[in-house]
C-alpha cells in the first residue's frame, strides 16, 4: 500500500506557515461558539457583511471532519434566511436600496432586472452558488417581485451543493478521488436542474 504523502500533505512540508495557518483555523474551528458565528455570520453575509463565510466553515470542518455535511446544510439553511431578510428589503426598501447604490448602478441594475425577466429562477440558482454577491441577488429579487418561494427553494438548492461542496473538499481534501467524485456529483445535479429549468 502506497504510504507517500499526498499532494496537499506536500505543500504543508514544502511552506511550513500553512501548516501553522491550518492549526490556528482548526483551533478557531474548535472553539465552543464557533458554530454560532458561523452561522450568524452566514445569516449576515446575506444581508450586508462583505467577507465570506467560507473560511470559518473550512475552519470547523478541519476540526470536526465527521461533521461536514451538517456544518455545511446549517451554513446553507442560515444564509438562506438571511436571503429572505434581503429579500423583504429589497421588496420594501427596494427604490432606497437602488438609490444607495446597494443593488449596482442604474445601467447595470436595468441589465439584472431583464436578466431576471428571462431567466429567473436559473439567475436565484446561479447566485447562490457561484461567487457573485448573493446579497445582490435576493435584494434585487425582492426589489423586482420574484416570489419568496421560489427564491428560499433555489437558495436551498445553490447555498447547499455550495457550503457541502466547501466542506467536502476541505473534509476529503487527501482524497483527491473522493473529492472529485464529490464535485463530479454536483456537477452532474446542476446540469440536470438546468435542463429541467429550460425545458
Amino acid at each position: 500500500m502506497d504510504q507517500r504523502p499526498g499532494l496537499y500533505d506536500r505543500i504543508l512540508l514544502t511552506v511550513p506557515v500553512l501548516a501553522r495557518l491550518q492549526d490556528w483555523v482548526i483551533r478557531l474551528g474548535g472553539h465552543r461558539l464557533a458554530l454560532p458565528w458561523l452561522m450568524g455570520l452566514s445569516f449576515l453575509e446575506s444581508i450586508i457583511f462583505p467577507v465570506p463565510v467560507d473560511p470559518l466553515l473550512a475552519g470547523l470542518v478541519l476540526a470536526r471532519p465527521n461533521n461536514f455535511i451538517r456544518l455545511g446544510v446549517l451554513t446553507a439553511l442560515a444564509s438562506t434566511l438571511g436571503g429572505v431578510v434581503g429579500w423583504a428589503i429589497g421588496l420594501w426598501l427596494g427604490q432606497a436600496a437602488a438609490g444607495m447604490g446597494w443593488i449596482g448602478q442604474e445601467g447595470a441594475f436595468a441589465d439584472v432586472a431583464a436578466a431576471f425577466a428571462r431567466h429567473g429562477w436559473l439567475l436565484m440558482l446561479i447566485g447562490a452558488f457561484t461567487p457573485l454577491p448573493y446579497k445582490v441577488v435576493v435584494v434585487s429579487a425582492g426589489f423586482l417581485g420574484i416570489g419568496v418561494i421560489p427564491l428560499i427553494i433555489t437558495s436551498m438548492i445553490g447555498r447547499t451543493a455550495r457550503f457541502v461542496l466547501i466542506a467536502a473538499l476541505v473534509r476529503y481534501r487527501r482524497d483527491t478521488g473522493k473529492a472529485m467524485s464529490i464535485l463530479s456529483l454536483l456537477l452532474v445535479l446542476f446540469a440536470f436542474f438546468w435542463w429541467y429549468v429550460q425545458s
